[in-house]
């Protein structure tokens, strides 16, 4: 016998565009706020990138994404500050570029 699952406790007059904005609705449940960092963090953050850049050592870099904080760990490759970004390279040799706005935290391994 197949189970309907969820389905089966729904009243028939559910349409299908109720359920997606349901599951929309429980997704933007989980989202936080972007922090607002003050001027003392971000300087820290600034020689933080810097040193590991100039040392290169490898890094933690949290950063700020569609409601929730990433983590992205390895080396920082490049600091282009005409497009306002730091390129990271990870274990795979992937390049991730990471806005400086987004950047919430930077910590040295």
């Amino acid at each position: 016998m197949k189970d309907r699952g969820i389905m089966k406790w729904m009243p028939a007059f559910i349409q299908p565009e109720h359920m997606k904005m349901m599951k929309e609705a429980k997704a933007d449940y989980y989202k936080v706020q972007k922090p607002v960092l003050d001027e003392h963090e971000i300087e820290e953050i600034n020689s933080t990138v810097l040193e590991a850049l100039e040392f290169t050592q490898e890094v933690t870099v949290t950063y700020f994404e569609n409601g929730a904080f990433k983590p992205c760990m390895g080396y920082i490759h490049f600091i282009d500050q005409f497009h306002r970004h730091i390129r990271v390279t990870d274990k795979f040799d992937e390049i991730h570029i990471i806005k400086f706005e987004d950047i919430i935290n930077v910590q040295i391994i």
